[in-house]
């Protein structure tokens, strides 16, 4: 799960962004994400409809190991 304040990726068409930074301020209930995005060095808020934005975590996950599973 993403938690607020959290750094992401954006990806929007709406925005044009493929991959911008930024950081979630909060998940509405009004079907929009609340974020800071960066452009040219300066910090912007935004409101990007959920239905047409994905955001992923800025830090990959830790590969976790693998179950050896006897079949």
């Amino acid at each position: 799960m993403i938690e607020r304040e959290a750094p992401v990726k954006i990806y929007s068409d709406v925005l044009g962004a493929k991959g911008a930074r930024g950081r979630l301020v909060r998940v509405a209930p009004e079907g929009y994400y609340e974020i800071t995005l960066e452009s040219g060095g300066r910090q912007y808020t935004g409101l990007l409809p959920i239905a047409s934005t994905v955001i992923l975590a800025a830090d990959a996950i830790e590969e976790m190991p693998s179950l050896d599973v006897e079949r």
